[in-house]
């Protein structure tokens, strides 16, 4: 049913402000014990608040490395290009580590640690999956292998830091100083997901890993995926190591299943 031409005006200069917060209400209000501009304000301060907490709740350990004063300032500016638009809260933050690229473009690291927490409270809401299991892999035909592409759950993500972001993350997480920032022209890379016990995990990876793992997001092959590692270790090694990174992924929940060429 379409909604009735008065009430969607009613509603849209109800909404318009919100987001503009002027000293009167924006719509006729029926009288109370208070005045309409004293309730008015009243609500509209409590509806900044909440969109306030809610950044606050998603993005904790970046408000707590830039102090409150710029974090409000940086949400303010960000919900006046991005309010609400869905009747959760749960994607508001979405754009913010893009804002702040913008907003504290002097300031770079700031964007990257935003991206990751964003990342991690993703990796946490993410579709359930069951993840594949060792005894499931080795019922699978030898000569199956090369044309295996193993899929990672729905969790899964790889986050590319040019900054020392995570040692920056936990010392704040642990409510400690945090080092100074640290950044590297080629940027490491961050492993990402939610366990069986659906709790966020995150690991760095080291160079060899790394370019495993991008294969297994790309889902190429097995055989591809053996054959990238031994441009970098040769061929007998690279079987191996393939083979190792493949039961650790197993044993962490990180594959979803398989499909076969």
């Amino acid at each position: 049913m379409p909604v009735p031409a008065e009430l969607q005006a009613l509603q849209q200069a109800f909404m318009q402000g919100l987001l503009q917060q002027p000293d009167s209400p924006p719509v006729p209000l029926v009288a109370g014990h208070l005045s309409a501009e004293l309730r008015w304000q009243i609500y509209a301060n409590a509806y900044q608040s909440r969109l306030l907490e809610c950044l606050q709740e998603d993005f904790e350990q970046t408000w707590a490395y830039v102090g409150d004063e710029l974090f409000e300032q940086c949400c303010l500016g960000y919900l006046a290009q991005h309010p609400p638009r869905s009747w959760t809260l749960r994607a508001l933050g979405a754009s913010f580590p893009h804002y702040l690229e913008q907003a504290l473009a002097e300031h770079p690291q700031v964007a990257e640690l935003a991206d990751f927490e964003w990342r991690l409270r993703a990796a946490f809401d993410a579709a359930d999956a069951k993840p594949l299991t060792l005894s499931e892999i080795q019922r699978q035909p030898a000569e199956s292998w090369p044309g295996m592409r193993f899929v990672p759950v729905p969790s899964a993500d790889l986050h590319p830091q040019h900054f020392n972001t995570l040692a920056v993350w936990k010392a704040l997480k642990d409510e400690q100083a945090p080092p100074p920032p640290q950044y590297q022209a080629h940027p490491s890379l961050c492993l990402i997901w939610r366990d069986g016990e659906r709790l966020s995990r995150y690991r760095s990876l080291e160079l060899d890993e790394a370019t495993a793992v991008q294969d297994l997001f790309r889902r190429e092959t097995f055989a591809s995926l053996c054959l990238h590692l031994g441009e970098r270790l040769g061929e007998e090694v690279a079987a191996f190591r393939a083979g190792c990174f493949l039961q650790l992924w197993l044993a962490e929940g990180l594959i979803g299943g398989f499909r076969q060429d």
